[in-house]
Formats: structure tokens, C-alpha cells, sequence
């Protein structure tokens, strides 16, 4: 499987860095994306990801920051890629509301006389182990963050890749890396701050305690990434808007 980070900058894109958006190619000429931000469709086009290929949307939380991309990606799927098959969404409950709310604000119609259908899965927010989704199977584990977080480990053919969205450090996180090939983990600051996000200074005291073979950072700034690279870690490397990470 091959992982194409889209983007991996927080809410204010601090750094030039786009908002979450992480692409799974996960059969061929098929892919999936996790989270779309509002700069996820430009980043699209940049790195050469054709919209049309994307079958699968999966929504780790319902802030703007991972979700306002949404409407646009709708508008290329009708307007330039004459989408028929179907899109499926995946994210927690409200999922439906959330993305046809930002649909109907930015382009009042388009959703009317939709030329592909949207279906939606709205998960809840607890622990689930081998959902199944077209191609592969993934779990749920509930975060530390909003009251609609959740991260994903996602088992495609022998890889097993785990996405942890927004979250502070807590059990589920050092559970969700058991057992994976790589982590996506948000390291939003360098050192701990009071609010529901992981840092570089808890990364470093617990890194012992995510068991994946390989972790890239997202959801991060230069700064992390700087201060990383100065005071390396086994095992960690920050992740960078075009990072593509084969498994």
C-alpha cells in the first residue's frame, strides 16, 4: 500500500503546511482519503491525485479543519470528473448533517438532482474491530479531542495502517498503534500544552508505548519538526505535505 500525505498542517496552516488530508491507495486505481481539509483539493491537483479515484472518505472528527474541503472535492466529482458509481463516507454521527450543511452553504443546489450518489456510514463514537469497507476491513478506537473523534487502523491485504486524527495522549492511542506498520500521529506542539492535542515532550516519554514499526507526525508545525530533528527519535519521522510512504 502506498500513503501520500495531502496534507499535514493544524487549523491556522501554520507554516504554509495544508490541512489534514491523507490519501491510501489501497486497490488499483482505487483510493481512499482520511479527512479532507479545506486545502486537500488544491493539494489534489499539486501532487497530481486524481479526484476521480477517490472512493472512499474517511472522517476522523467534524472540525472545519478536517471536513471544509468536502463541497469542493463534490464540485470537481460533478462538474469536471462526471462522477456516477457512488462515494461512501465514513465518520461519526452527524456525519450526514455536517458535510450537506457545508455543501448547500457553499453551493446552494448542487446536492438536488446529485449526479453520483453519497452514502453515508455515521459510526459511533466506541471501540469496533473489523468493519468492513469495500476493499479492507478497520477498526474504531474513540480520542481524546472533541466528542465526535475517532481513529482508524486499517488493514489492507497483509499492511496495517492506524490514523489517529486529533487527540491527546491516552490509552486508546498507545492501543490503536498495536500491531501496525505505520502510525499517523497528530504532534500539534513541541511541548505539552492544556489542551486535547499530543506534543513533541509527551512523544518523546512515550514513545515506547506505540508498538508500529514505522510513525510519521501530522497535524504538526516546522517547529516540531525542527526541534525532531535536532533530537531525533527511533522510529519517528515528521511528515511533510507530498511525503509518500511506501508499504
Amino acid at each position: 500500500m502506498r500513503v501520500r500525505l495531502l496534507g499535514t498542517g493544524n487549523a491556522f496552516h501554520e507554516d504554509g503546511r495544508g490541512s489534514q488530508c491523507i490519501l491510501l491507495d489501497t486497490s488499483p486505481g482505487a483510493a481512499t482519503l482520511v479527512d479532507i481539509g479545506p486545502t486537500a483539493p488544491m493539494a489534489m491537483g499539486r501532487w497530481d491525485v486524481d479526484p476521480a479515484r477517490v472512493d472512499q472518505v474517511f472522517f476522523t472528527h467534524l472540525h472545519g479543519d478536517h471536513t471544509a474541503g468536502w463541497p469542493f472535492l463534490v464540485l470537481d466529482l460533478t462538474f469536471r470528473s462526471r462522477r456516477t458509481r457512488p462515494v461512501e463516507l465514513w465518520g461519526p454521527p452527524g456525519l450526514r448533517n455536517t458535510l450537506e450543511g457545508l455543501t448547500r452553504l457553499c453551493y446552494q443546489g448542487i446536492l438536488d438532482r446529485p449526479p453520483f450518489e453519497v452514502v453515508y456510514h455515521e459510526i459511533d463514537v466506541a471501540e469496533a474491530d473489523g468493519c468492513a469497507a469495500a476493499a479492507f476491513r478497520f477498526d474504531v478506537l474513540p480520542m481524546v479531542h472533541h466528542e465526535t473523534s475517532v481513529a482508524y487502523r486499517f488493514h489492507v491485504g497483509g499492511t496495517t495502517v492506524a490514523v489517529s486524527g486529533d487527540t491527546g495522549w491516552c490509552d486508546n492511542l498507545e492501543r490503536l498503534s498495536h500491531g501496525t506498520d505505520l502510525l499517523l500521529v497528530e504532534c500539534t506542539t513541541v511541548a505539552r500544552q492544556p489542551h486535547s492535542h499530543v506534543s513533541l515532550e509527551e512523544l518523546r516519554q512515550g514513545v515506547g508505548r506505540l508498538a508500529s514499526e514505522r510513525i510519521v507526525l501530522v497535524h504538526l508545525t516546522d517547529a516540531v519538526a525542527e526541534d525532531l530533528a535536532r533530537d531525533p527519535l527511533p522510529r519517528v519521522v515528521a511528515g511533510h505535505d507530498g511525503l509518500v510512504v511506501d508499504l
